[in-house]
């Protein structure tokens, strides 16, 4: 059945593109190539350097009879298997209705509100610090419903694990007094290694986001529960501000504090999740998240990132540098140190009992766009 519903999709986009002949001479191709550096040290003065690379690759087709086709494919090397792999990003068909948009395929999903972690998304995790992860995309049917200029309903039905397990959400905004409110209900069943269903995980999560005088400011509310016995609360409260000069040049500051059950911080940090702390899981995590931002010219930013655990006082910092060379061509330089005690959150300690916990990631390299 799954074999025969992908060629089905694959089929109907290909249908549709070849449908007008017109379309092949307004198609184009663009992407980025990445290329970088990447070390580690840890606690034990063990260094490891290794390089990366990465190829997005995106083909632009011009909307046709209220269609719309979004093709992307991400290519890396497999560290697993030491060869080339690739993700599909994108490979979707949107058709717009008199009043509804319904998408069917590969697509980006993220109810982002301008948080550098968001616990109320459709999929925790799907952006951290302003970048996106793979759990972002996802094999969905999304029905969306403009009811009018500032208020609108999605329903989304996913499949992160085949069709065997349907994930679905809903999530309805609006505007009120100049604040954008959102509510989401989302429910998933979740299958451990031997395939055994665990009980069906539910979500329901309000944001609101808007201006206090010169201010942003914006929070979340999250009710995760399986049952009436095992339940639990997220809270994420923060503001923003920005300043700019008269030379053109912006500042840009950003604090955030989260509290959230300690076992859901792995899927909501992503690659940044350094865990096995020892505390207690039925426990909330508190964290304090801070980013600075200054736009040194039009070219090159510097940027500074942290999060600090309120509970053992540990800390990530992360600076960061870019710099465009030219209209193609731009530098990056991303830094992580750890700091903390001993089996901290994001102290020293071993993950697992086995894996040592960083010291500190340095990747540097150049992003061509094209």
């Amino acid at each position: 059945m799954k074999k025969y519903i992908s060629i089905i999709i694959l089929t109907m986009l290909f249908i549709s593109l070849f449908a007008t002949t017109a379309i092949f001479a307004k198609m184009d191709i663009g992407g980025e190539l990445n290329i970088a550096l990447s070390g580690v040290l840890f606690r034990e003065s063990e260094a490891l350097t290794y390089p990366q690379g990465s190829l997005d690759l995106e083909l632009y087709i011009p909307p046709f009879d209220n269609n719309q086709i979004k093709t992307a494919v991400y290519l890396y090397p497999n560290s697993a298997t030491g060869q080339l792999d690739f993700m599909f990003k994108k490979l979707y068909l949107k058709h717009k209705f008199d009043k509804l948009q319904l998408t069917v395929g590969r697509q980006p999903i993220s109810w982002s509100f301008g948080s550098m972690l968001n616990p109320v998304d459709f999929t925790p995790g799907a952006m951290v610090m302003d970048e996106e992860t793979g759990s972002k995309y996802q094999n969905a049917i999304e029905a969306y419903y403009p009811i009018n200029w500032n208020s609108s309903v999605a329903v989304i039905a996913a499949f992160p694990n085949g069709f065997e397990d349907m994930k679905w959400g809903i999530r309805g905004r609006t505007m009120l007094e100049g604040y954008d409110l959102t509510l989401n209900y989302v429910r998933e069943a979740e299958q451990n290694s031997t395939e055994i269903v665990v009980p069906v995980n539910q979500r329901i999560g309000f944001s609101a986001k808007g201006d206090l005088g010169p201010f942003g400011v914006y929070g979340a509310i999250g009710y995760n529960f399986e049952d009436i016995n095992n339940e639990d609360f997220t809270f994420l409260a923060g503001g923003d501000y920005s300043y700019f000069f008269e030379s053109g040049s912006k500042i840009y500051f950003q604090l955030e504090y989260l509290s959230i059950k300690e076992e859901r911080l792995s899927s909501l940090l992503g690659s940044l999740a350094i865990l096995d702390t020892g505390m207690d899981s039925e426990s909330n995590a508190h964290l304090l998240l801070s980013r600075t931002a200054y736009d040194i010219n039009e070219f090159s930013a510097i940027s500074l990132f942290t999060i600090s655990s309120l509970n053992d006082f540990s800390t990530i910092i992360m600076p960061n540098y870019s710099n465009q060379i030219s209209n193609s061509l731009t530098f990056n330089c991303n830094f992580a140190y750890f700091n903390g005690k001993q089996n901290t959150l994001f102290g020293p300690g071993l993950i697992g009992g086995v894996q040592e916990k960083p010291k500190i990631t340095i990747e540097a390299g150049f992003a061509y766009s094209f």
